[in-house]
């Protein structure tokens, strides 16, 4: 990451709420940038936004949401970025299923109406639109996947992302390309780290269960996730946002940032290691009737991005879930801004 490159740039996030919008914005601020952001509000309670203060670091928020084209138009227009990061979503794979229509229209809806507001942005020249591993048409087998593998999610969630990723590109193609602006896909593996409060999510639901000293409830134990820390697949977007304001016909389309091959770990395992390094114990119990319609092998392939942007995974699994219990330690002390600020450099020091 280029700290004389973001000195003073203006960068809209939109989703800038959320977990990993709040890390991107701490680290953003460190180097300078500028910051706008677009949000239907809190995610959670507690939530990062919070807890870090990221409010402060922003020079205008908009509370709006992404289905009013009016709104975006209005709040893309005043912020007048030179790179926007698309994170704004509805993330959670279970509320999908219970409320796929609202799914479909923040993820797809929500999508088109941030780019064609964009489209009227004559500063904007870098845009990456964050979506999700899970867009894949999910095989079940052991190999990774790569960035020109079918699309095909069997969820809503998983589905919504798929058409979000074929949105963004066709406007792409039929917009920006054309007007000289870098867009890019971005597909993270499963983010973990300090901060998330989501439900249905296995490393938060095991913090809530700790704080409370009560069991945990886990689904589908074998399943294999490509796990990252939040500033793993941050460094990749970042790196990226780059790479397309400078040159946007070579860097534009897919991109996976996953983590290595060795760190992608059944769930079953993620907890075990979480309880043996937590200050104490908690039980865990196993859903009887597990949901078949989650994906029980996920992979990424990073090869693009290690050879075109020079980019990789730099933790391993164990220091990052170790990052994990060291966040939430210093949150329950007060110190959760800090101990955000001291991962960030710390992680830029490997």
């Amino acid at each position: 990451m280029d700290k004389s490159f973001w000195d003073g740039k203006r960068v809209l996030i939109t989703g800038h709420t959320g977990f990993k919008g709040g890390w991107m914005s701490v680290w953003l601020h460190r180097v300078g940038a500028r910051l706008f952001g677009i949000s239907n509000g809190r995610v959670s309670n507690p939530d990062f936004y919070t807890a870090c203060g990221v409010s402060s670091l922003y020079e205008k928020e908009y509370f709006e949401d992404v289905r009013d084209l009016v709104a975006m138009r209005a709040s893309v227009s005043e912020a007048r970025p030179d790179i926007l990061i698309h994170m704004a979503a509805q993330p959670i794979v279970l509320y999908g299923m219970t409320n796929p229509a609202e799914t479909f229209a923040v993820n797809v809806v929500g999508t088109a109406n941030v780019l064609e507001a964009a489209r009227a942005a004559p500063s904007l020249k870098s845009i990456v639109n964050v979506t999700t591993d899970k867009v894949y048409r999910n095989l079940e087998w052991v190999w990774p996947y790569r960035e020109g593998d079918e699309l095909g999610g069997k969820d809503p969630y998983s589905s919504s992302k798929s058409c979000a990723d074929i949105c963004a590109r066709s406007f792409y193609r039929s917009y920006f390309q054309d007007l000289g602006v870098g867009m890019a896909n971005v597909r993270g593996g499963n983010v973990i780290g300090g901060g998330d409060w989501a439900r249905d999510r296995l490393v938060p639901d095991f913090f809530r269960a700790l704080e409370v000293g009560a069991p945990i409830t886990i689904r589908n134990p074998r399943s294999i996730r490509p796990w990252q820390h939040v500033l793993e697949p941050v460094s990749g977007y970042l790196k990226l946002a780059e790479r397309l304001y400078g040159d946007p016909a070579k860097y534009s389309g897919d991109w996976n940032f996953g983590p290595r091959a060795q760190d992608c770990k059944p769930v079953e395992w993620i907890i075990s290691y979480l309880r043996a390094n937590a200050e104490r114990k908690i039980d865990v119990f196993v859903e009887p009737a597990s949901n078949d319609k989650e994906a029980r092998l996920l992979k990424l392939d990073s090869s693009k991005a290690r050879e075109g942007l020079d980019w990789e995974s730099r933790l391993p699994i164990e220091t990052a879930l170790s990052y994990c219990l060291d966040w939430y330690v210093g949150y329950s002390n007060g110190r959760a801004l800090k101990v955000t600020a001291a991962q960030i450099e710390e992680f830029n020091a490997r």
